[in-house]
């Protein structure tokens, strides 16, 4: 089951209940993955746990074509507006990060911005047999301009989903959190983005 509503809290990231991120389309054989999240004022803490069979890690400069590595993705978008945020990671370190109101004509942000965001890649298996690996990725979403400064989290209303691809695998996969209803894959459908509600302990 997808998941229909994501409740961010403060616990440590060691023992938050991860969102499982579930096949949607193409072959996924061997391929597991799920996010957990966290908050602080203004951040948001994200780590993706993948297994897969291969991979993949040859884009070298940011605001390149991630997608085609193994990759982990946070699109994320404040409810009411018409722009979202997508934040695309290689297993390689490398992003894409861009805005705008669908997949066309997007604005990437600066590669100088993009340095500033922390992404510790962490492979725990790579072998013949398959790999695990970890993306651990901190989001300042007043940089982001997804809110103001000054704002509190629990006033803050986001809508977003999280995913897995890998367009140049051997065996291109796509898992997401939450559920898209088209044909092909396609990450850019904001419409279902997922609501994500910020609580304390």
């Amino acid at each position: 089951m997808k998941a229909e509503t994501i409740r961010i809290g403060q616990n440590k990231m060691d023992v938050i209940l991860p969102v499982v991120l579930t096949p949607l389309w193409g072959e996924w054989e061997g391929v597991e993955a799920s996010v957990r999240l966290r908050w602080e004022e203004g951040k948001l803490f994200i780590r993706f746990m993948v297994k897969e069979t291969q991979l993949r890690r040859m884009t070298q400069q940011h605001n390149e074509a991630v997608w085609e590595d193994s990759c982990v993705e946070a699109f994320l978008m404040r409810e009411g507006e018409k722009e979202y945020v997508n934040v695309e990671c290689s297993a390689s370190t490398r992003m894409l990060v861009a805005r705008g109101e669908s997949r066309h004509g997007r604005q990437y942000y600066p590669v100088e911005f993009i340095d500033t965001i922390p992404l510790t890649i962490t492979v725990m298996e790579h072998t013949n047999a398959g790999s695990r690996w970890r993306a651990d990725l901190e989001l300042d979403l007043v940089a982001l301009g997804l809110m103001e400064s000054g704002e509190r989290m629990e006033d803050v209303k986001l809508l977003g989903n999280f995913y897995k691809c890998g367009d140049k695998l051997d065996e291109p996969h796509f898992l997401a959190a939450g559920e898209i209803m088209t044909a092909a894959p396609d990450f850019h459908r904001s419409e279902y983005f997922i609501p994500l509600t910020f609580t304390r302990p």
